[in-house]
C-alpha cells in the first residue's frame, strides 16, 4: 500500500464491555481486535417435512439465512423442521419473510400458524395453503 493512503473502511457493529452496541469501523489497527466467533453461518442444515398430502419443501441456504420453497398440497397442521448443521448455544432469534408471496386479494400464499425455535433448529407449522417461498434469517443471542 502506498504511503498516505488509508484502506477502505467497512462498517460493523461492535459490542463494548458494557454490552452497548456502537458503530465502529474496521481498519488495519482494529483488525487485530475484532473476531467473527459469533457469526456461524457455515453449517449445512437439513429439512424434515411432515404433510398429510403431497406437500414438499426445498432449501436454498445455510444455518444463517436462506429460502424455503413450498409446493404441492399442504394441510392445516403440516410441518417443516429445519435442523441446523451446527447447533447454537441457545435458541436464536429467527425472522421469516413471505418473499412477496401475496395474491391479489392480499392473502399470503404460505400460511404460517406457528414458528417454534430451539438451539438445534426451528419448526414451521402451516395453517393451510403453502405454495411459494419463505425467507429466514437466524440471529444468535
Amino acid at each position: 500500500m502506498r504511503k498516505g493512503l488509508r484502506p477502505p473502511l467497512l462498517f460493523l457493529f461492535l459490542k463494548t464491555r458494557k454490552t452497548k452496541i456502537i458503530m465502529g469501523h474496521f481498519d488495519e489497527l482494529l483488525a487485530k481486535k475484532v473476531g467473527t466467533g459469533r457469526i456461524q453461518g457455515a453449517g449445512a442444515p437439513s429439512l424434515t417435512v411432515t404433510t398429510a398430502g403431497d406437500g414438499t419443501c426445498t432449501l436454498d441456504g445455510n444455518d444463517l439465512a436462506g429460502v424455503l420453497t413450498f409446493a404441492n398440497t399442504w394441510a392445516d397442521g403440516d410441518t417443516v423442521a429445519l435442523t441446523f448443521g451446527t447447533a447454537k448455544a441457545a435458541a436464536p432469534i429467527v425472522l421469516i419473510t413471505h418473499q412477496a408471496n401475496i395474491n391479489a386479494s392480499g392473502v399470503e400464499l404460505v400460511e404460517v400458524d406457528t414458528l417454534a425455535v430451539t438451539a438445534t433448529g426451528f419448526t414451521i407449522t402451516a395453517s393451510g395453503t403453502a405454495a411459494g417461498d419463505l425467507g429466514y434469517l437466524v440471529i444468535e443471542k
